[in-house]
């Protein structure tokens, strides 16, 4: 196997000039290549990022944008553990005054949180965005801004949330945030809107990264690697990546609504005005039971990458695996109220949810068998890396068996908010997602440094952690029985709670120095680690192919796949194997059509996107360079929460246009001109090239952002439903029923801007710019009727306010929201209306039109839900 497979690549393809090229970057920076340079050469300067300071804020490629994610998470994860280290130090003896009851329940909602949000999901997320081009076999993710965005909006968002600090308005409510302890009247000033706000923005951040995860492995994988022989990583990231979308947009949608029960007076959590303290709950744990998922998901992918390297072992029971991944992924949204038993829910909703968490342990327990088969019939190499992975195997089998008991109802109401519980979530999220991220950092530190971690220091590293770990938390399932509730600061002496406290802080200083000894590892041998040479663990997978560290494309000559372990099966991943004649024929086309792409283009970044099942080349298209726009919009984007929290409405205004003209910016086109070369390269292998922007890569993206919004839609019309069954009558306190004249017109005037937007399409795609234009104008004056109806019914028609009661406040949320989604609308229109007349879209090249069809199309199902519920379900119930 070659160092890098861009080496002695060919070039068979006619580059621009003869001479050479110059490519000038976002800061003015001007490169030349040359034909005569090598492949790998020519391509370095076309994907590097800009050098400098200024270029730092411009990077945007997966491995600066991956490393940066993951250094900033690690950082927050000693924040949180130094936090920790005080609490227990607080409990080591009973009635201690070391941290005051105020302070501790600062702390233990501060670690919580920044565990939770800023250090684990974004970790992992750091790692997806890295590897995944490498382990997929292409050269980038499909939208790098957008994680340059992501990257940005999750560090500025941490450290507003951790600025609560410096104005002594921490956050104190738990890192759950009941209500009403969270509410207006119990949590009064800025230490909550911290959390909702601060962390709000981090949940976006989140969120962006998962749309970018999902594309990537659906659409950007090498040539042949279907989805039967996809790495079980990418399974497992594809799973979280979708469960993000759902999760996190949960959310940001109840974060949004409380925020609104604080500023704004509505009352959708006030039991006395017809609200419900409860549906907070249900909100929170639907996106806080798949969150735990959501670390264990990618991680246990990340085990079963490492352990068949090191056990020198395919992955058995592979295909069960990725079902058992699957199955996880959707069972995960269907057990959050076993953290509710205790809450009064019906006995027939106990049952179904104490079935489902009982359930959750059969596809769990399949991998945890794959992998010890795996082991057993392997020839196991105990690496630190494969260390950390049994350490993970022992751990978290014992918080699963933990966790199947809390899910049977007579039990859990024994434990519930006892110290067992707290031991219980700490193997598992410890076990079961800390324990697979320090195996990854050991396994993949060679390819992202060209050095590998000391074994000898790394070795030390693993029993401090992994004993003193079991120090710290087993203890804590017998006081837990005992009957030491969570959450509280002191304990009386003499009541047999002091020596199980003290044994769970001693190791809790043991689990820190274990974690001191990685940092240590880290520093040192990123300076004076052994060098490595390219795949240093003999490894299976696409991303030790390259040179290491690995180019910042990637693969100039993008390999093609031909099994499930592709540097263990295949001589050569640049070459066909012993196949039959068509499937030979088929794959040398490929390759002359990869040989080809390696040498060409040389003025934009090409990359290529292939079918979602059978990974079939599809197109070639640009990737976005570096700009300065994400960077913009992510500061615009914090200004608006931060100013929020202290009321600021101007600064408010001020941030969302600054948001507005980022999002201009960072879409602005940037047209390259369709030359013969685009044109020769489809007609000699067949597949399309877009210089402006893939096609498909859009569309799913579109595709993605319209499942958040109805997952947002859901959100509203469950609340809306969960209230209003609750009330003998709808609406409540003798309001009268909504007037049904002006929806109907929105109702209409929805239809015709959907029509309008289709026959936009079929006129552009026809070549007819002129009928393009016209359908597009019509389409936003319906649009605007529509939202027109919505504004004047509000303004003109209500006689109520938002804060009136549970029914104002959801009339007028699930109305405004509506307003929105058409507004968005609107802005996409113009937006596209502008540039018609600029003459950007033609026949071939038109994708926001599409996306604008694809909007609307959904715009009118969103209407018929939203306005159905706000409209018509009060003269039914």
């Amino acid at each position: 196997m070659a160092s890098d497979i861009a080496l002695g690549s060919s070039t068979e393809f006619p580059v621009e000039d003869p001479d050479s090229i110059r490519i000038k970057g976002i800061v003015g920076r001007e490169s030349v290549i040359s034909p005569s340079e090598p492949n790998n050469e020519r391509l370095g300067k076309i994907w590097d990022d800009p050098p400098g300071f200024f270029g730092w804020f411009l990077a945007l490629q997966n491995d600066a944008i991956g490393g940066r994610m993951m250094a900033i998470a690690f950082v927050f994860f000693l924040l949180g553990g130094i936090m920790a280290l005080l609490m227990r130090t607080q409990l080591l003896w009973g009635e201690s005054e070391f941290l005051s009851p105020q302070t501790f329940n600062e702390l233990f909602t501060m670690h919580g949180s920044v565990m939770m949000f800023l250090f684990a999901v974004p970790m992992l997320e750091g790692f997806a965005i890295y590897l995944l081009p490498f382990i997929l076999g292409n050269r980038e993710m499909p939208f790098p801004r957008l994680g340059q965005f992501s990257f940005f909006t999750f560090t500025l968002g941490g450290l507003l949330f951790l600025s609560s600090f410096l104005f002594g308005a921490v956050p104190d409510a738990g890192w759950f945030a009941y209500v009403p302890l969270s509410g207006p009247e119990y949590s009064r000033g800025l230490p909550l809107d911290f959390w909702l706000l601060g962390l709000g923005v981090a949940e976006i951040a989140a969120i962006a990264a998962g749309i970018e995860i999902t594309i990537a492995i659906m659409r950007m994988r090498a040539p042949g690697m279907t989805l039967s022989r996809m790495p079980v990583i990418a399974w497992a990231y594809l799973v979280m990546a979708l469960a993000i979308l759902v999760a996190f947009t949960t959310l940001l949608v109840a974060s949004l609504m409380l925020e609104l029960d604080r500023k704004f007076g509505t009352q959708f959590f006030n039991p006395a005005a017809g609200g419900s303290a409860i549906l907070w709950q249900h909100l929170f744990w639907v996106f806080g039971h798949p969150e735990v998922y959501i670390q264990f998901i990618p991680a246990t992918g990340m085990i079963s990458m490492i352990i068949p390297v090191f056990a020198r072992h395919r992955l058995v029971g592979y295909n069960y695996v990725v079902i058992s991944l699957i199955t996880i992924g959707f069972l995960s949204f269907a057990l959050w109220a076993h953290h509710m038993f205790t809450a009064g829910l019906p006995q027939a909703a106990m049952s179904f949810f104490t079935i489902a968490s009982i359930m959750i342990g059969v596809p769990a327990g399949i991998q945890i068998f794959s992998w010890i088969s795996t082991i057993f019939f392997g020839r196991p190499v105990w690496t630190t890396s494969f260390l950390f992975v049994i350490g993970f195997l022992f751990t978290f089998v014992l918080g699963g068996i933990s966790g199947i008991m809390v899910g049977v109802v007579p039990l859990d109401l024994q434990v519930h908010d006892s110290y067992f519980v707290v031991a219980h979530f700490h193997y598992v999220l410890i076990g079961g997602a800390t324990f697979p991220i320090l195996a990854a950092f050991y396994y993949w530190f060679p390819l992202f440094t060209g050095r590998k971690l000391n074994e000898g220091t790394g070795k030390w590293n693993f029993w401090l952690t992994f004993i003193g770990f079991h120090i710290t938390f087993f203890p804590m399932h017998i006081v837990g029985l005992l009957g030491m509730p969570r959450r509280v600061y002191t304990y009386q002496e003499g009541i047999g709670w002091e020596i199980y406290n003290q044994i769970s802080t001693i190791g809790s200083y043991i689990l820190a120095l274990g974690i001191l000894l990685f940092v240590i590892n880290v520093v040192t041998s990123w300076r004076r680690g052994e060098k490595v040479e390219s795949n240093p663990w003999k490894a299976d997978s696409l991303e030790w192919a390259t040179s290491i560290p690995a180019p910042s494309y990637g693969f100039a000559e993008l390999p093609i796949v031909q099994s499930r372990n592709p540097l263990w099966d295949e001589k050569d991943i640049r070459q066909e194997e012993e196949l039959e004649t068509d499937r030979r024929q088929e794959n040398r086309a490929i390759r002359c059509m990869l040989q080809n792409l390696a040498g060409w283009p040389l003025t934009w970044r090409a990359a290529l996107t292939t079918s979602a099942i059978d990974a079939r080349p599809t197109e070639v298209f640009r990737v976005s360079g570096p700009s300065i726009w994400p960077v913009v919009t992510a500061v615009g984007l914090i200004l608006i929460f931060a100013s929020e929290i202290f009321s600021l409405r101007i600064l408010v205004l001020s941030g969302a246009a600054i948001v507005v003209l980022g999002m201009i910016g960072w879409h602005w086109p940037s047209p390259v001109e369709t030359t013969e070369h685009e044109l020769e390269f489809e007609r000699t292998h067949g597949i399309p090239v877009y210089p402006n922007g893939s096609p498909t890569v859009d569309r799913w993206a579109t595709a993605l952002f319209i499942l958040i919004l109805a997952v947002c839609a859901g959100l509203f019309i469950f609340s809306y439903f969960y209230i209003s069954l609750a009330h003998v009558a709808w609406p409540m306190d003798n309001m009268d029923d909504p007037r049904l004249l002006l929806p109907a017109i929105g109702t209409v005037a929805v239809l015709l801007a959907a029509a309008a937007m289709g026959w936009a399409n079929r006129r552009i795609t026809r070549g007819d710019v002129a009928g393009l234009r016209i359908a597009l104008a019509l389409a936003f004056i319906a649009g605007g009727v529509a939202a027109g109806t919505l504004v004047y019914d509000l303004l003109a028609v209500v006689t109520f306010d938002h804060n009136i009661n549970a029914y104002g406040s959801l009339y007028w949320a699930l109305t405004i929201f509506l307003i929105a989604l058409l507004l968005g609308g609107l802005g996409q229109n113009l937006f596209t209306q502008v540039w018609s007349w600029f003459g950007i879209y033609s026949a071939r090249e038109h994708v926001a039109v599409d996306i604008g069809k694809m909007y609307w199309y959904s715009m009118v199902a969103f209407w018929l839900l939203l306005a159905g519920t706000v409209y018509i379900s009060p003269y039914i119930m």
